[in-house]
């Protein structure tokens, strides 16, 4: 299995970041603002891109006020199936570690990369929202040219 790791330092309480993670009109400011989902074990959120020809479906395995926020993949790119998200949250020094994982591909090929590289986008709109007050959420235009049926 191959696994996605990021890590960003936020300028913002672990609490902060947590909010932006589980709450709808926060995660609107830096992912998506098309979504449904409620922070509560075992609920599905789903996260809707390109005028709803696109949904990826989650269900929250997980919620550790201002540590960890769990995901499990359930419905979106087929290479996604079986996959898990895991956003751990540590305090530091002014703001916030955030380790983030996209775990249990089965392999390391274009379509894993494409994800790298949508989740390195939208990692630096979750700073950049949370130290701001804006984000870079999903637009057609948001991954200069990556287009979403490249994941499929």
């Amino acid at each position: 299995m191959t696994d996605s790791v990021e890590e960003v330092t936020i300028e913002a309480a672990p609490e902060r970041v947590f909010n932006a993670l589980t709450q709808k009109d926060e995660i609107a400011r830096w992912w998506t603002d098309d979504l449904s989902t409620i922070p509560e074990v075992g609920s599905l959120s789903e996260f809707y891109f390109s005028k709803r020809k696109f949904v990826i479906q989650f269900e929250v395995a997980e919620l550790e006020q201002d540590k960890k926020v769990h995901w499990l993949s359930r419905k979106g790119p087929p290479h996604w199936v079986g996959t898990s998200i895991t956003w751990q949250l540590e305090p530091v020094h002014n703001g916030t570690q955030v380790i983030f994982h996209h775990d249990g591909f089965a392999q390391a090929d274009e379509r894993y990369e494409i994800t790298r590289a949508w989740w390195e986008h939208f990692l630096a709109s979750l700073k950049s929202y949370l130290e701001t007050g804006k984000g870079t959420p999903w637009s057609p235009l948001s991954l200069k040219g990556v287009e979403l049926r490249t994941l499929s």
